[in-house]
């Protein structure tokens, strides 16, 4: 009898196919649930088939936090370059920017704060530096100009990083709308805004 033909990876690019399941699956219930058999059955390989590509769950989940990790960093990027060089609106820019990501995005944003993932990877902590870099690189230019009145780094950089994440969580399940916020704009540049007028408030002297 003649021999079946091996299945053709699907598209022709099998790891981006089992990505772009991997990312359907959390969106629908979260990592925690996440197989590399139901990520092969959805794909339509064998359950063997993800294997070639990733050692493990951990290593799947991995390289999904590293592209969305760089995929944030690529839209923040492109929001402080259009911005131009005030520092305000840089900062609303950006801030929006990692937001509008987040809601759009909520597979990545998942996986990229998990606990499931490898923190040690090279390309995750690569990924990670330079998500990162760019908010301490903003944080010292902005300090060039006369914002935070001179408070250390890693002190702006913790709440706005705070921000960031909580305003996401926020609008991400729907509770930015009793608040009177449908725009999500219009709330990131509040809370946003607000927190850049904290942190550059300089300090009251003692009377």
């Amino acid at each position: 009898m003649p021999r079946r033909p091996k299945r053709p990876y699907h598209h022709g690019d099998l790891p981006r196919a089992l990505c772009d399941a991997a990312l359907q699956l959390i969106a629908e219930s979260g990592t925690a649930s996440l197989t590399l058999s139901e990520v092969a059955r959805r794909v339509g390989v064998s359950h063997a088939a993800p294997y070639r590509h990733f050692a493990d769950k951990t290593a799947l989940l991995t390289a999904l936090a590293t592209e969305g990790t760089n995929l944030l960093a690529d839209a923040v990027a492109a929001a402080l370059k259009g911005a131009g060089g005030v520092p305000r609106a840089r900062f609303l820019d950006a801030g929006y920017a990692y937001v509008r990501f987040a809601v759009d995005n909520p597979a990545y944003f998942r996986v990229m704060f998990s606990g499931e993932t490898n923190k040690e990877d090279p390309a995750a902590l690569a990924a990670r530096d330079r998500s990162l870099g760019q908010l301490f690189a903003f944080v010292e230019d902005a300090k060039a100009s006369g914002f935070f009145c001179g408070a250390a780094t890693i002190d702006v950089v913790l709440p706005v990083f705070a921000m960031h994440q909580g305003l996401s969580a926020l609008a991400a399940s729907g509770a930015l709308g009793p608040l009177g916020f449908a725009d999500l704009r219009a709330a990131s540049d509040v809370a946003h805004g607000s927190l850049l007028d904290g942190l550059g408030a300089k300090p009251r002297v003692a009377q």
